[in-house]
């Protein structure tokens, strides 16, 4: 749920800024809620003067994931900050006099404007200098006294006041820091998967296993591209052509054993590596795929489409030179397309080039 609501307007772009924007109000409303609580059972306010401008800082709070919902997260982000100020500065401040202390917790508007202005640090700066001037405007209220006049209640104010800028202060560090690192954290998914199919992009898949190297006793390479996919493309669309390539990503994907390596290399070619496997296993797994493909139909409005590949197979105990291997798998595979797709070449049993004419 909580996932959800800081997502609001994200689709609109600047997703770190909306998520702080939303995450602002998914934190200000209910301390705001048990603001107005204890504040109406501690003093002798108005009720109607007290919960509606209570009530209408809430709608206000409320606008801003509506404005983030829109798109207008500048204007979100403006808003939300004014009515922060205007709920301490102003309301708070009018109800329990500048001796409460109230006007202190706007100290936690500076690391508010730091997260929200990141970017921008002219318009940053000057948020945070007319923060400074509401604050000492306050501080030096004329004819105002800024402390209680009892020593004891001014301590227990104080201490209070602090106490909450406090814990205001670490839970936005808290739920900044796991934004940041959910932030961090999709930034490298995005970085490491092909966005089309969701699987491992060609980097990826070269840097994991460059991460297992050491501990290597074999590895077979599968190297494959969809028959006559420029064909399909050609006289169906591109749409239909992306549809081929998540419905073969679909299939395979239900077969690979656990310990392999998936990975789309551009285009319609995809590359699978199995480490530390026995070399028959591997060829009698990469046939059983080429079939399995060959035996499953695509249905889409423009009809019904049977998908075939054409694969190739390196294998090595030795060298274990990714770069060597691909040559080969890739050569396997063009020899495959040349002997009629829809086939499995091993690298080692590739078909003599009189024999593929």
């Amino acid at each position: 749920m909580l996932h959800k609501i800081l997502n609001i307007g994200t689709a609109k772009g600047h997703r770190h800024s909306v998520r702080m924007t939303n995450l602002f109000i998914v934190l200000g409303l209910p301390l705001l809620t048990v603001n107005v609580v204890i504040q109406g059972l501690e003093h002798q306010i108005s009720a109607l003067e007290f919960w509606l401008v209570n009530g209408l800082m809430m709608l206000a709070f409320c606008a801003t994931i509506l404005l983030n919902y829109l798109g207008h997260n500048e204007l979100a982000k403006a808003w939300i900050l004014v009515m922060f100020v205007i709920d301490i500065g102003i309301a708070s401040t009018r109800w329990f006099g500048i001796e409460s202390l109230m006007f202190f917790h706007l100290i936690v508007v500076y690391p508010v404007a730091f997260l929200l202005w990141q970017d921008k640090p002219l318009l940053r700066r000057s948020i945070i200098f007319f923060i400074t001037v509401v604050f000492f405007s306050l501080f030096y209220w004329p004819g105002e006294p800024m402390f209680p006049s009892d020593i004891q209640h001014k301590h227990s104010t104080m201490a209070m006041v602090f106490i909450n800028c406090a814990i205001l202060l670490s839970i936005i560090a808290k739920l900044f820091s796991n934004d940041t690192l959910r932030a961090h954290q999709e930034l490298a998914k995005k970085a490491s998967v092909d966005p089309l199919t969701n699987i491992l992009n060609r980097r990826e898949l070269e840097r994991q296993l460059d991460i297992q190297q050491q501990e290597l006793a074999s590895i077979a390479v599968m190297l494959f591209d969809i028959d006559n996919f420029k064909a399909i493309n050609d006289h169906y669309g591109h749409l239909v052509g992306d549809k081929a390539l998540k419905h073969l990503v679909a299939c395979i994907s239900q077969q690979l054993p656990s310990n392999t390596l998936f990975a789309r290399f551009g285009g319609d070619e995809f590359c699978i590596l199995w480490p530390n496997c026995q070399r028959q296993v591997a060829q009698q797994y990469a046939q059983q795929l080429v079939e399995s493909v060959a035996s499953r139909q695509l249905t889409l409005p423009q009809g019904t489409f049977t998908i075939s590949i054409s694969m190739g197979l390196a294998y090595e105990t030795q060298r274990k030179d990714l770069s060597r291997l691909l040559i080969d798998a890739d050569d396997a595979m063009y020899a495959a397309k040349r002997c009629g797709r829809n086939r499995l070449i091993c690298h080692w049993s590739m078909p003599s080039p009189a024999s593929s004419q």
